[in-house]
């Protein structure tokens, strides 16, 4: 997996609508500020800066085989 992929994978991360059942941990809470209207909901995450997501899925990758070899 090259570079653009894997910023794309990011990208796509931090961009995703959360579902409705989301249930944040440690106490974290969303509620929709007033006067936003029925359709804002949150995106993505604010636990990780884009570095740090892009971080993540380079670990999620590491060891990760294609068709039986050893490398993306």
């Amino acid at each position: 997996m090259d570079e653009e992929q894997i910023k794309h994978m990011v990208s796509r991360f931090l961009g995703w609508k959360l579902p409705d059942d989301f249930n944040p941990d440690a106490g974290i809470s969303f509620k929709r500020p007033d006067g936003t209207g029925a359709h804002w909901w949150p995106v993505g995450t604010n636990l990780f800066t884009a570095t740090q997501a892009e971080e993540m899925v380079k670990h999620m990758l590491e060891g990760l085989t294609q068709g039986g070899g050893n490398d993306l």
